[in-house]
């Protein structure tokens, strides 16, 4: 039993025992195949188009008998041709590409609302002009109507901002006195005796 058991000098000394040797990738059981195979696990992607021939068609510049089409292969777009009688590279301005885009000077631009709003906005619109029709007048249709169902809706000021964000808190606060004159007068006076003390 002794003899199944091998032994690893612990001195330091490097000798030929193959606990020294090992494999720079692991070898697992034959007949496995990706990251389970036995050999080294090979990146395709990191290889392109590399040196190792993965992708004949596209490594021209270590295999010179490619087609000469791909030699100059750079997965971009060409601007021109070569001319097959000169054998001379025609640059072609038409071939270059470009963004062709609209003048948009002197154009307000506006915030995109989708096609969907358009059947709300409708109805929104058709009701608030039958109660226009009904009540006479717009000023008198808009003293029955709230906020919501007038069109066009009023536009925002900043008076309207200050109130949809902060008005009833303003409101609570004066309702518990917390904005009387005497509260803020007498606490700059005892400010300033401290300060002078």
């Amino acid at each position: 039993m002794a003899t199944l058991l091998y032994t690893v000098s612990k001195r330091g000394v490097r000798s030929m025992h193959h606990i020294y040797f090992r494999p720079p990738w692991p070898f697992v059981k034959k007949g496995n195949t990706g990251q389970r195979k036995i050999g080294p696990v090979r990146i395709e992607a990191h290889k392109f188009p590399g040196q190792n021939r993965e992708f004949e068609l596209l490594t021209p510049k270590w295999k010179k008998e490619n087609d000469p089409r791909l030699h100059r292969y750079t997965g971009v777009q060409e601007t021109g041709f070569v001319d097959e009688k000169t054998g001379k590279y025609v640059h072609v301005p038409e071939m270059v590409n470009e963004l062709v885009v609209p003048d948009l000077t002197g154009f307000k631009l506006k915030p995109y609302v989708s096609y969907r709003t358009d059947v709300t906005i409708e109805a929104r619109r058709t009701a608030y002009e039958a109660k226009v029709r009904e009540k006479g007048s717009e000023a008198m249709a808009d003293l029955h109507t709230s906020e919501e169902q007038r069109w066009p809706p009023p536009k925002m000021t900043p008076e309207t901002l200050f109130e949809l964000c902060y008005g009833e808190q303003v409101r609570k606060a004066y309702k518990k006195d917390e904005y009387s004159d005497e509260k803020t007068v007498g606490a700059k006076k005892s400010d300033k005796r401290k300060s002078e003390s």
